[in-house]
């Protein structure tokens, strides 16, 4: 492996192991592999203008959105409905006894 090499800059002396430069190798090929793949991976964008079509398309897509989001809605409407009359059906309703203040700390 590499020795240590003492590198002397305004009278202090560092000492840099074959650790440190393997490291500092290691972090600097790792970084040009993340720049490299960003580099080449970018995509052209393409704007489109306001046109009638496109105009029709956003409206089509939120007409779609908002039907999801009220099946979706509806759905869990209704099974918290069902969970709700099976869980009063198994257990019948109590009455509280206590004739103290309902969220009381202390129980008074």
């Amino acid at each position: 492996m590499l020795s240590d090499h003492m590198i002397t800059i305004a009278g202090r002396s560092i000492i840099i192991t074959s650790h440190d430069i393997f490291l500092t190798a290691v972090s600097v090929v790792i970084g040009l592999v993340f720049w490299t793949a960003l580099y080449f991976s970018r995509k052209r964008i393409v704007v489109l203008k306001r046109s009638s079509g496109t105009d029709q398309v956003t409206f089509e897509l939120s007409r779609i959105a908002d039907a999801l989001e009220r099946l979706a809605i509806q759905s869990a409407d209704r099974t918290i409905a069902a969970a709700t009359r099976r869980q009063g059906e198994m257990q019948p309703s109590r009455q509280r006894e206590s004739q103290g203040m309902a969220y009381s700390m202390f129980g008074r």
